[in-house]
């Protein structure tokens, strides 16, 4: 495999480089896991002797190179052996979003071609079975964690974790177990992915293609990772970002995750591992800022001041404006004071937070710099392995998605389009010709975002191709950026921008949760409250972008009410057509909710 200027791994595979890594030293700790409020840790050693009594008992169950095994399950150490066993057979992992309903894994298992399925609690595992049921190829099933709903059936296998670790056990004793030759250009693992309301594509993501990834990440992250470094493991590994930099990136550079599987103790693991690098979503960070903000606004007057003069010194700061001689004192003073023991509170050793999986809103990135946390805001796509770009710590421009990641070439098309390439562009959608010559265009990976590449190398996003509205003046304008800003107040939970074809921008708000619980019996109140909310938001967009009227959301959106893609995304086509009789009406001044925000 031809390396990046002599970074990333030397391997040719993801396993060959993983058990590579546990032979140094076999002894120390890779990974944490909670159990009954207790941190416990596995050595390299103990992982690598799982990751092949479970590929020995796959092969023995007729798992061959090429063949695809789906996972089904949330972050856990069974996740990780399971995706290497698969991958060290020379196989194909199909991770699976435990947001996906039954007709969903019905369709992908379908669809993979997938021979067997692992999953791990009672819930995951009766819609695994009922789905391998009606999937033609599928005859094995293996449930981690014991379950009552099992059915059986003729023409599917039902497996505990356990017995297949026994059956792998005897598998080594009776004959040595000798993994096929992987080429760094195989197909590792399909990804699958779903762009609004189209429906979910598998990415062909071959060892080649992630470990251009590690090498990109290895070099942006040169100076930074550059001693023991500690990851805090909080997205699903199901994600291409977390399965790529949440896992294999720690896994190349020798550093311990503790797999978190219950976000909402967020702040409480941070203070018990003391991670020096964490990669999030940016709703995680807003609700991190949230929480960091309303602590010090309940501590009274004279605390309630000093953050806020930690944080406008703090931005004055990093837009490199001057300071007096007593602004430069306080500012130091604020650092050894108030900054540190914020940074104490996310465990002390923290290096960087790095953002991905959306757009970051520029103002919760300029708080936790202000606060001399560094952030990092990357871009990615799925069928890029999947990251493309980042900030680089040393010269953070939090408004852009940073530079390209080592040995990444970029170009914009007529439209605007950004197209990528290199070794880190996918093979191809699996079993879909039609979409993969629509995606990949002489070796060009077509993003589908809108966007500037600036001369120093910055990147901005302005939107998606097939989401801008175009306003009945002709104006291009992208929902995203509108979506960002309003769901970076705290009184808004979800926002989706509407106004095709129309003189100005209208909205489906869903409002905060907690506030929507509060004033359940107080309507008018709420929906005063969601009108403030939108006039802030508001003096943050230019006037062709500002919401002039909206409608609140009979409930949150979601992968349940067909709103929400499984990995998050907004089904727009959807929440247009529930909603679009009311959003309509706003246009005819017929269903207003308030004529000041017309007037704004």
């Amino acid at each position: 495999m031809p390396q990046i200027q002599g970074l990333g791994p030397k391997e040719d595979s993801l396993c060959e480089m993983f058990f590579n890594r546990a032979k140094q030293k076999p002894k120390t700790t890779f990974i944490w896991t909670k159990r009954e409020y207790k941190w416990i840790s596995h050595s390299w050693e103990e992982v690598s002797e799982q990751v092949t009594i479970i590929a020995s008992a796959l092969s023995q169950r007729g798992i061959t190179a090429g063949a695809r095994v789906a996972i089904l399950s949330e972050n856990r150490l069974e996740w990780i052996i399971a995706d290497l066993a698969i991958m060290y057979l020379g196989a194909i992992s199909v991770p699976l979003l435990t947001t996906y309903n039954q007709t969903d894994i019905t369709y992908l298992l379908s669809h993979s071609g997938a021979r067997a399925i692992i999953c791990s609690n009672s819930e995951f595992t009766a819609l695994a079975e009922t789905a391998a049921q009606e999937a033609p190829n599928c005859y094995l099933l293996v449930f981690i964690d014991q379950s009552k709903l099992l059915h059986h059936s003729l023409n599917l296998a039902i497996v505990s974790w356990e017995d297949l670790g026994k059956e792998g056990i005897t598998a080594m004793k009776k004959s040595a177990f000798l993994p096929v030759k992987i080429s760094a250009d195989d197909v590792c693992c399909i990804i699958y992915s779903s762009d609004g309301d189209e429906k979910p594509k598998g990415a062909m993501l071959t060892h080649r293609s992630i470990m251009a990834v590690l090498a990109g990440a290895q070099g942006l992250l040169t100076n930074l990772a550059s001693g023991k470094e500690t990851f805090l493991s909080i997205l699903p590994l199901s994600h291409a970002y977390e399965h790529s930099i949440g896992l294999f990136f720690p896994i190349h550079i020798r550093a311990e995750i503790y797999l978190l599987q219950r976000p909402e103790t967020l702040a409480s693991a941070m203070l018990e591992t003391k991670p020096t690098i964490m990669t999030a979503v940016p709703r995680l960070y807003e609700i991190l800022k949230e929480r960091i903000h309303a602590s010090y606004q309940h501590k009274g007057v004279i605390n309630r001041k000093i953050f806020n003069r930690a944080i406008s010194l703090g931005k004055r700061k990093i837009q490199k404006l001057p300071f007096t001689l007593f602004e430069q004192i306080e500012n130091k003073f604020l650092d050894l004071t108030l900054r540190r023991r914020i940074n104490e509170r996310l465990g002390g050793r923290l290096k960087a937070f790095v953002s991905g999986g959306a757009a970051l809103d520029p103002e919760i990135g300029y708080f936790f710099l202000a606060l001399n946390i560094c952030i990092l805001q990357g871009y990615g796509k799925t069928e890029a392995s999947p990251v493309i770009s980042a900030n680089p710590p040393k010269n953070i421009k939090i408004e852009t998605v940073g530079k390209l990641l080592v040995g990444v070439e970029a170009k914009l098309t007529r439209l605007g389009e950004i197209c990528v390439r290199g070794d880190l562009v996918m093979k191809g959608y699996w079993n879909d010709p039609v979409a993969t010559k629509k995606k990949l265009r002489d070796g060009w990976l077509m993003t589908g975002d809108i966007g500037l590449l600036h001369p120093d190398g910055y990147i901005t996003l302005t939107g998606r191709k097939k989401d801008i509205i175009i306003n009945s003046s002709g104006d291009n304008i992208s929902p995203i950026k509108i979506e960002t800003v309003l769901e970076a107040h705290p009184d808004i939970d979800q926002a989706m921008a509407y106004g095709n074809q129309h003189a100005y921008i209208t909205a489906v708000i869903t409002p905060n949760r907690s506030l929507a619980k509060k004033l359940r019996q107080n309507p008018n109140r709420l929906s005063y409250m969601m009108l403030e909310a939108v006039k802030t938001a508001n003096a943050r967009l230019s006037s062709i972008e500002k919401v002039r009227n909206f409608v609140i959301s009979d409930e949150p959106f979601s992968a349940k009410n067909e709103c929400l893609t499984a990995s998050g995304l907004l089904k727009r086509q959807k929440i247009s057509q529930l909603y679009e009789e009311r959003l309509e009406q706003l246009y005819q001044r017929k269903y207003s909710i308030s004529t000041k925000l017309k007037s704004n």
